[in-house]
């Protein structure tokens, strides 16, 4: 069974959300029936996104989210600014489009970063993945700063099977996940770059430590094969353990862990666990033929979650969450103990979900296809009340956790607010949810707790 197709889709239930709008200063979000542990909640952060496909964090805070179609739009301060960051010419057939983002570990003094997506078929040119890197100017791509970096092989007419995912590892390495363009062959097959995992320099280069050292330019810069779609790729803070999350076909869901080089998954001969000895077997799987939230059918997203600053319970520190596009549940994974034990966060989520990532404010990002919209979930239950950013603050002096803002203030309060009116409409209380944040010109936040 192949992954449902990226592009637009018809939401198989309905979903009843209650949305509050306030003028003036007051912004409100979506408040739907998902199913959380007690004290989590979800909050939209950006929507009108169309067919999104991956989210990352700057190091500088900004979200990019990458649109199939070849936008990468920028959330920064808490709004979806109008003007993409680069728009690409793409094939957004299928499961094509720009696909992948990561940032250099020398962001901060570099400031590139590297995408991941399809160039489409013109004149002698046959469509191909590419991954380039491009300069970051302000919240857009400096003109002409784009420097490919390697041009992935001809695709078939097959549109599914491309992989995308970029991420560096602890070494300061870029990994790529690469899938089989719907041909099995292809991950077994150690001359192209198809059904595999890459490791390459920040030039393009090969780095010193790939398992293969001579033969093609494809073989060299091969870290990991027998893959079939590799979507989404995810490594842990500090330990810079390595999973890459491959979508399965008929019956098996898996995580694998690739922190070693040359291991071979074993795709096509395997899918689950095998006892070929030549094949690794994947740290955890799901089936396509179970109930409740065991069941799923494409592993869509994946993060670990080892923040440098907790906002959930010390408990979930450590844990690999991941998600799946058809059940749209949010599982974790404990793996302190001989085998991982699996419990779940969220189910019930809008439609269609994927780009699971841990925000560098210490939660979980993930996006919904069929609704266009970026959401954050938030532990309701921190007693927090702090500056997050630097901005232009009215008058810093007066703000603390129990004063209410006036319009005065120049706030836009975003994610919940609750409203007790009188029979005439006129406004009695103002509460915030806990967990909500104050968003003060020139961008500064703060953060609500109980």
């Amino acid at each position: 069974m192949n992954r449902p197709q990226q592009g637009s889709h018809s939401l198989t239930r309905t979903a009843f959300c209650l949305q509050v709008v306030l003028v003036y200063t007051f912004m409100a979000t979506h408040v739907c029936a998902q199913s959380f542990p007690a004290n989590f909640t979800q909050v939209a952060v950006a929507t009108g996104l169309s067919a999104p496909t991956i989210a990352a964090f700057s190091p500088d805070g900004r979200i990019f989210v990458a649109q199939q179609s070849g936008q990468l739009r920028v959330v920064k301060n808490g709004s979806l600014l109008p003007t993409p960051f680069v728009e690409l010419t793409v094939d957004a057939s299928g499961e094509r489009g720009l696909l992948g983002i990561a940032f250099d570990p020398d962001f901060a003094t570099n400031q590139h970063v590297y995408l991941y997506y399809t160039v489409p078929t013109s004149g002698t040119v046959t469509v191909h993945n590419r991954i380039s890197r491009f300069t970051v100017s302000g919240d857009v791509a400096l003109s002409g700063s784009e420097l490919i970096l390697l041009e992935l092989d001809a695709l078939s007419g097959a549109t599914n099977h491309n992989g995308g995912s970029m991420v560096f590892g602890a070494d300061g390495k870029l990994y790529i996940g690469v899938g089989e363009n719907a041909n099995p062959a292809n991950s077994q097959y150690l001359d192209n770059y198809l059904g595999k995992v890459l490791r390459i320099n920040t030039d393009g280069s090969v780095p010193a430590g790939n398992p293969y050292t001579s033969g093609s330019e494809a073989r060299k810069r091969i870290w990991a094969y027998g893959l079939r779609n590799p979507y989404t790729l995810a490594v842990q803070p500090v330990t810079g353990r390595f999973f890459v999350n491959d979508v399965g076909q008929e019956t098996w869901e898996e995580i694998n862990d690739a922190s070693t080089g040359g291991l071979n998954f074993g795709w096509p001969t395997a899918e689950g666990t095998s006892s070929n000895p030549a094949f690794t077997n994947p740290v955890f799987k799901y089936p396509h033929a179970a109930t409740g939230n065991e069941n799923g059918c494409a592993i869509t997203g994946g993060s670990f979650y080892n923040p440098t600053e907790a906002t959930y319970p010390a408990s979930y520190v450590g844990r690999y969450f991941y998600q799946d596009f058809c059940n749209n549940w949010i599982n974790m994974l404990d793996l302190s103990g001989p085998s991982p034990v699996r419990s779940t966060l969220a189910s019930g989520l809008p439609g269609f979900s994927v780009g699971l990532t841990a925000g560098i404010d210490g939660n979980l990002y993930y996006l919904s296809r069929g609704t266009g919209t970026l959401y954050e979930i938030i532990y309701t239950a921190n007693n927090i009340c702090q500056s997050l950013k630097d901005g232009n603050w009215h008058d810093t002096s007066v703000w603390s956790c129990g004063r209410i803002p006036t319009s005065a203030d120049k706030t836009t309060v975003r994610h919940a607010v609750t409203v007790a009116t009188n029979q005439t409409g006129q406004t009695l209380r103002v509460s915030y949810q806990v967990g909500g944040r104050v968003l003060f010109a020139g961008g500064a936040q703060l953060r609500l707790g109980e």
